[in-house]
C-alpha cells in the first residue's frame, strides 16, 4: 500500500514534500483498516489520500489515454488473428485475459505488443471455457465488468464474439477515475458504446464497492444470466457474491494466485 501511494503520488506531482505527506497520512490510516477486507477495498484510501494532498483527481489520465491508443493500434492485427482462429471465442477470451497485464497501480512493467501476443498463446491454468460456452444460449443476458484502460479495447473483441452468439451484453465501467480503471469515456474510445449498452457501477471504487454501488447496477447484477468479471479488483470484490460469476484475469500477485491455487503469472478463466 505504501508502494501504491508513493507511485501514485509521484505521478501526480514531482513535489517530494507532497510525497512525504501522502506517506504520513497513510501511516495514520493504515492501522484503522480492517485486514479481513479485500486488498482492493483497503487500497481505495491510498488514492483518496493522494487526491486530498495533491488535488489531482486523475493522476493516470495521460497514461490511460496512451494505453488506450496503444491497444487500439494493435487491434487490427489481433482481430485478424482471432477471426482466422480455429476457435474465435476462445481466442477472444485469451486476448481479453492478456489485456489484463495493463495495471498501472501496482507498478508492474509490461511491453504491450510483445506480452499480449505471448500471453494469448498461454493456456489457462483454470479453464472453464467449455462450461461457459454451454451457457451462451441465444437471448441470454451477460453483464461484463470491465477492468482497465487499454484492456477495454481488447474486451471489445470478446464482446463482439458474444453478440454474434446472440447474447445480450451490457458492459459496466466505473463512475469516476480510480487508478487506470475504465470509465465511460474509455468505453466510448474503445467503440463499446456503439455495440451494446454501457452502464456505470455508481462509484469510483476499485473492483465493485458494493456499499456504494448504484441501485441500477445492483439490478443488472441480479438480473444477468451470466456475469463476466475482469481483473484482480473485480475478482477480489465479487468472489463469493450471489450470481453466476465467471472471472477472467492474470494472477499478478502471490495472494490472488494462492487464492486461485495457480502460479503468479498464470491466466485464469474460472466459474467460482
Amino acid at each position: 500500500m505504501f508502494r501504491q501511494a508513493l507511485n501514485t503520488a509521484r505521478v501526480a506531482t514531482p513535489d517530494p514534500r507532497a510525497h512525504t505527506e501522502v506517506l504520513r497520512r497513510l501511516a495514520r490510516v493504515l492501522p484503522t483498516l480492517n485486514m479481513n477486507r479485500s486488498p482492493a477495498t483497503n487500497s481505495k484510501p491510498v488514492y483518496d489520500i493522494v487526491y486530498e494532498v495533491t488535488g489531482v483527481r486523475d493522476p493516470y489520465a495521460r497514461s490511460k489515454k496512451e494505453t488506450n491508443q496503444a491497444a487500439l493500434d494493435l487491434l487490427p492485427s489481433l482481430e485478424a488473428s482471432i477471426h482466422h482462429a480455429r476457435d474465435p471465442l476462445k481466442s477472444a477470451l485469451h486476448l481479453a485475459a492478456a489485456g489484463n497485464i495493463i495495471d498501472l497501480g501496482i507498478g508492474h512493467s509490461f511491453d504491450l505488443k510483445k506480452d499480449v501476443r505471448r500471453i494469448m498463446k498461454q493456456p489457462f491454468a483454470i479453464d472453464h471455457t467449455a462450461r461457459f460456452r454451454k451457457e451462451l444460449r441465444r437471448g441470454r443476458t451477460l453483464l461484463y465488468l470491465a477492468d482497465n484502460c487499454g484492456e477495454i479495447v481488447f474486451d471489445r473483441v470478446l464482446v463482439e464474439q458474444l453478440l454474434a452468439a446472440g447474447i445480450k451484453v451490457t458492459v459496466a465501467v466505473k463512475s469516476g477515475p480510480i487508478i487506470n480503471d475504465a470509465t465511460r469515456e474509455d468505453a466510448e474510445f474503445a467503440g463499446l458504446t456503439a455495440l451494446c449498452p454501457v452502464i456505470e457501477t455508481g462509484s469510483d471504487d476499485i473492483g465493485v464497492g458494493w456499499p456504494n454501488a448504484s441501485p441500477a447496477f445492483r439490478r443488472h447484477v441480479r438480473e444477468a444470466d451470466i456475469i463476466l468479471a475482469k481483473g484482480h479488483g473485480n475478482f477480489e470484490t465479487c468472489i463469493g457474491k450471489p450470481g453466476n460469476f465467471y472471472f477472467l484475469l492474470k494472477a499478478k500477485c502471490d495472494i490472488v494466485a494462492a487464492e486461485l491455487k495457480v502460479r503468479n503469472g498464470d491466466t485464469v478463466f474460472t466459474r467460482a
